[in-house]
């Protein structure tokens, strides 16, 4: 019998879902905002301004070595050249100088880099000595003497952009390299192969994105790099050539009169500066925006820098959650030990242990999804009423509407024999009649949790697709009734890196949306350290620590939580991002 097979396209988030998201994190990143706008408007004084200013960059006047000025706000040189028209053109060229550099560089350090790593072996060896032979060239002195055989003209900046990217894409190659051999053998590619992926489509849409913050790092201290390299050969008089400019070059002009006309050397230096500084801060952002697992060095970092940012309140309202002594057994085995949790309006509870510690046990306590017999006494509470002891019938005003559940594995979840787009309307019709514009709002909901083409997906069956896929459907489903409380089980856990900050950050946009309040379950303690205001340890059925987060990791006060803590480097490393631990900033 014939199945519809969902192509791993699929498994590529969707343009307009997963562009929100970033711009949504980006616009969070205030230095990265603040770097970004430099240079744009950088760039647009630098295209527009010179259109409308009166002198050209190569006109003489007869003011020479005039200070700054109402005419010319920058002075003249000892051609009686303006300054400003000349730094305006100097940054046009120190910009595209710099581009074309990056992107040569990058190019050809991402297209080798992975290729390398991916198949291994005598290409990884070729591609390997290829950069050993690289770094043993002089970049400087080789685009020196370039440019001094290379005749001046209008493309004398295209060479030497040509030159230093073919010189300069080593860095870029190795670290690429480095992350891809470690990514080739994990279980989200092997599946992509199985899937029918060949191998193109592996490196472009399952490889290249899992190393895209590290590109983009990588990227902005090239573009900083370039800047400067450009500066220094055009300082030394091999750069740009008159009567053309670049900002080294003017740089260079001025040394001679450093002293008794210091505004030639502070102006194209200051901007030299501000360049750099600039591509630095929005490169930060933007890779924070693509991977926010890539934000910081470890947990306990993420943890003191939210203390800062906590918007705790002084006094304790009554809380969406409250569990009071609650206790589990199964059979004569108690699993669940007189624990105790608040969940505050808003607040993002992480219960954190090991596996069999009682998490998931807790979880589904609160939702009435264990045997009436299994709880043994104790209180649990949302929004003040009592949920102990609720029938089926009195349950369905809570599960599914106001209290959403993500669980671990997918299949407890999406019904085998309805299609994706039944199971939606199954959902909305616990809030009364279908609406007519259900297929539209299922759709919004699918590509919320970055899902390419989603009107493809809703008359699919869960076992046509993926197990990512089928999480993110799950996911859409939890959200369909705006929830005041969200339970999510380790929803990450069966996910590549890439789809798990996807997921991560498909929770914080629902969670600000709604204001909803979360228990996440989690054995990740680098993910606890980017999203939960608030931790609590449980051990053997206990909750042996229970505390704000970066108090739970800069003075943890039980053993457990301290021999947790010596682990969260190991923890903290994810594929995507080798050294990285999560950030996943929180919506408020």
């Amino acid at each position: 019998m014939a199945t519809n097979t969902i192509s791993t396209d699929e498994l590529k988030p969707s343009g307009n879902g997963r562009g929100r998201v970033i711009l949504r994190r980006f616009r969070r990143h205030k230095l990265g905002v603040a770097g970004l706008a430099v240079l744009l408007l950088l760039a647009l004084i630098a295209v527009v301004v010179p259109m409308f200013w009166p002198y050209g960059h190569g006109e003489i006047t007869p003011d020479l070595s005039q200070p700054p000025s109402l005419t010319h706000p920058m002075g003249t040189d000892t051609l009686g050249r303006d300054l400003f028209a000349q730094t305006l053109r100097g940054l046009q060229q120190s910009l595209l100088i710099a581009t074309t550099v990056t992107l040569v560089a990058c190019l050809i350090g991402v297209t080798l880099g992975v290729v390398a790593g991916y198949f291994g072996r005598f290409v990884d060896a070729a591609v390997m000595r290829l950069v050993d032979l690289t770094l043993t060239l002089p970049t400087i002195a080789i685009a020196a003497f370039l440019g001094s055989v290379v005749p001046t003209g209008g493309v004398n900046w295209i060479a030497l952009s040509l030159v230093l990217g073919v010189l300069m894409w080593t860095p870029v190659s190795r670290l690429v390299r480095g992350i891809v051999l470690s990514l080739r053998s994990l279980p989200f590619v092997d599946a992509a192969r199985v899937m029918g992926a060949g191998n193109l489509q592996i490196m472009v849409r399952h490889l290249i994105p899992n190393v895209a913050d590290h590109i983009i790092v990588a990227a902005t201290l090239m573009f900083g790099t370039a800047i400067l390299a450009e500066s220094g050969l055009s300082f030394l008089g091999f750069g740009v050539q008159p009567p053309d400019t670049s900002l080294g070059l003017l740089v260079s002009n001025a040394q001679s009169a450093v002293l008794t006309r210091p505004w030639l050397f502070y102006f194209p230096g200051l901007l030299i500066v501000l360049i750099v500084l600039a591509m630095n801060y929005a490169g930060e952002g933007l890779r924070d925006a693509v991977n926010p697992k890539a934000s910081l060095v470890n947990p306990l970092q993420s943890a003191r820098r939210r203390r800062s940012q906590a918007d705790l309140p002084t006094d304790t309202p009554r809380g969406v959650l409250e569990v009071r002594d609650l206790t589990v057994d199964f059979g004569d085995q108690r699993v669940v030990k007189g624990i105790d949790l608040h969940i505050g309006n808003g607040e993002v509870l992480a219960l954190v242990g090991e596996s069999g510690s009682g998490k998931s046990v807790t979880a589904l306590s609160v939702v009435g999804l264990l045997p009436p017999s299994a709880v043994g006494g104790g209180s649990i509470r949302f929004d003040g009423k009592e949920l102990t002891g609720l029938n089926f019938q009195q349950w369905r005003q809570y599960r599914g509407r106001r209290i959403a559940v993500i669980l671990q594995d997918p299949s407890t979840t999406l019904n085998p024999v309805l299609t994706i787009a039944a199971q939606f309307k199954d959902s909305m019709r616990l809030a009364g009649p279908l609406p007519s514009d259900y297929r539209d709002r299922i759709i919004d909901l699918l590509a919320g949790v970055a899902i390419k083409d989603p009107a493809r997906l809703l008359d699919s069956y869960p076992h046509q697709l993926s197990g990512g896929m089928r999480q993110r459907i799950a996911i859409a489903l939890a959200m369909v009734h705006d929830p005041d409380l969200i339970i999510a089980d380790e929803p990450t856990t069966a996910l590549d890196v890439t789809v798990q900050a996807q997921v991560m950050s498909t929770l914080a946009l629902a969670r600000e949306r709604t204001g909803a309040a979360m228990l996440f379950i989690t054995h990740d303690l680098s993910l606890v350290a980017g999203i939960a205001d608030q931790v609590a340890v449980m051990h053997n059925g206990e909750v042996v620590e229970h505390s704000d987060v970066y108090s739970v990791f800069d003075n943890p006060s039980h053993e457990y939580t301290r021999s947790l803590l010596s682990l969260a480097p190991s923890l903290a490393l994810a594929p995507a991002s080798q050294s990285a631990a999560a950030d996943i900033e929180e919506d408020s």
